[in-house]
């Protein structure tokens, strides 16, 4: 004889919740400034030689992806123009 299959999901019934979850006590002004003071203190923040070296990073990074795309640009403008029939304007003559 063939067994009788299970609902999917388990047999739980959609529908309202019954669990009623409880509304959180909300802080007072001067609470909550103590506790942002509190968590401000426990903040690393970084030293100047950290700070310079990783702005020179972005710097650099920055610089390199400019070339990147440019040579990128460079060469799809190359392939579209010598490959598409289409009147391309020279790069020294754009606006």
């Amino acid at each position: 004889m063939a067994k009788m299959k299970k609902p999917a999901g388990g047999g739980v019934i959609e529908g309202k919740s019954e669990e009623v979850k409880p509304k959180k006590k909300r802080t007072g002004l001067f609470e909550f400034i103590g506790q942002v003071r509190s968590e401000m203190r426990k903040v690393t923040w970084t030293g100047r030689n950290e700070l310079v070296i990783s702005t020179v990073m972005v710097l650099i990074m920055v610089a390199l992806m400019a070339i990147f795309f440019f040579f990128v640009d460079w060469a799809l403008r190359y392939g579209v123009c010598h490959l598409l029939p289409i009147n391309c304007v020279p790069l020294d003559h754009q606006v």
